[in-house]
C-alpha cells in the first residue's frame, strides 16, 4: 500500500506516528463476508484485535497500525471494495455528541427548490443553476438569489406542498433515532426554506433548524430572500457555536452533507460525512457514504457499542 495526501486527509493523519488501536467500519450494500474477505486480504501483517457484527450488513474490526498505515489501508479498501463504503478512524476516538446534518439530498431524497420549480413549469431552468451551485461552479449566495428571483409572484403555498410530499433518504428515521437514543444533539441546517425544513425537523425530531426565510406579501413570494442567508459559512458558523454553547470541542461533532456549500462544516467537524457527494466534497472528504444509505452513519459515529470488544 502506497501512501497519499491530499486534501481528504484525516485530522487523526499527522496527529501521532506512534502504533495504536484502529477501527475499520465496514457497511455493505452487498455481502459483508466478501468484504470482511477483501480486508483480510489487504491488510496483509496488521494485526486483528477484535470484530464486532452490526446486523448483517456492517461489522467493526479494530486493527493495529500507525496512522499512515491506517490511511493507506483505507484508500487501498476504497479501490478494492465492491458495494462497500468504509471508514478508519482511531479507537480513542471522542464519542458524538453534536450531529449537525444538510437537508436537500441528504435528509430528503429531493433538492426542494427544484421540486418547487417544477411543480411550477420552471424545472429544467431552476435545477440546472441548483446543480451547478452545488457542485462549487457558482457562488451560492448569487444563485440563490437569482432562483428566488425568478419565482417572483408565485404562491407560498407550492412550498407547503413539496414539504407534504417529500420523502426522506433511506435510513434518516433510523440515524435520527440512534443519534437521539445516544443523547446527541441534532441540528438541521438547509440553504432551503423554512416552509420544507421546519416540518421535515419537527417529522424527524432534530431539536434545532437553521434554514431560510423567503420575503413574503400577501401570501406569495416578492422574489426576495430575508438576510442572513445559510451558505457554506453561516453552516459552520452553526456548528462551531452549537458545540462550544454546549461545551464540546469540534472533535465531538459530526456533520453530514452532499453538496459544495456543506464542505467548511465537514471540515471543521471531527467526523465529516459526504453522502452521496459532489465531486468537490468527496474530493476533500475523507469520510464517504457512496453505496449504502443514512443508517451507515451510526456505525461510523460509532453509536451502537464499543467496536473495540470481540462480538
Amino acid at each position: 500500500m502506497s501512501l497519499e495526501y491530499s486534501r481528504q486527509t484525516p485530522r487523526w493523519l499527522p496527529r501521532s506516528n506512534a502504533r495504536q488501536a484502529f477501527v475499520a467500519t465496514l457497511c455493505s450494500a452487498a455481502s459483508i463476508d466478501d468484504a470482511v474477505s477483501t480486508l483480510h486480504t489487504t491488510l496483509g501483517n496488521l494485526p486483528i484485535l477484535g470484530r464486532r457484527d452490526y446486523g448483517t450488513n456492517a461489522c467493526a474490526i479494530t486493527i493495529e497500525c500507525v496512522p499512515a498505515e491506517a490511511w493507506a489501508l483505507l484508500q487501498t479498501l476504497r479501490q478494492r471494495l465492491q458495494a462497500t463504503d468504509v471508514y478508519l478512524q482511531p479507537r480513542d476516538t471522542l464519542p458524538i455528541r453534536l450531529l449537525i446534518c444538510d437537508m436537500d439530498m441528504t435528509i430528503v431524497a429531493a433538492e426542494t427548490l427544484d421540486e418547487v420549480a417544477a411543480q411550477l413549469g420552471m424545472g429544467e431552468r431552476i435545477a440546472a443553476i441548483t446543480a451547478r451551485a452545488m457542485r462549487g461552479e457558482l457562488d451560492f449566495d448569487a444563485a440563490l438569489r437569482e432562483r428566488i428571483g425568478m419565482l417572483a409572484g408565485q404562491p407560498e403555498q407550492v412550498f407547503h406542498d413539496v414539504a407534504s410530499q417529500l420523502q426522506l433518504n433511506p435510513g434518516a428515521r433510523e440515524m435520527l433515532a440512534a443519534a437521539k437514543a445516544a443523547d446527541v444533539h441534532c441540528i438541521l441546517i438547509s440553504g432551503g426554506f423554512a416552509q420544507v425544513a421546519e416540518p421535515i425537523a419537527l417529522r424527524l425530531g432534530f431539536d434545532e433548524v437553521y434554514c431560510n426565510h423567503l420575503e413574503l406579501a400577501k401570501g406569495r413570494l416578492t422574489g426576495k430572500v430575508l438576510a442572513p442567508i445559510v451558505n457554506a459559512d453561516y453552516k459552520c458558523n452553526v456548528l462551531q457555536r452549537a458545540a462550544q454553547a454546549r461545551g464540546h470541542g469540534l472533535a465531538a461533532c459530526c456533520a453530514i452533507g452532499d453538496g459544495a456549500n456543506d464542505l467548511p462544516m465537514l471540515r471543521a467537524a471531527g467526523l465529516g460525512i459526504a453522502y452521496y457527494g459532489k465531486p468537490i466534497l468527496r474530493a476533500a472528504s475523507a469520510c464517504h457514504i457512496d453505496f449504502t444509505d443514512l443508517s451507515s452513519a451510526i456505525h461510523f459515529m460509532r453509536l451502537n457499542g464499543d467496536p473495540g470488544r470481540a462480538a
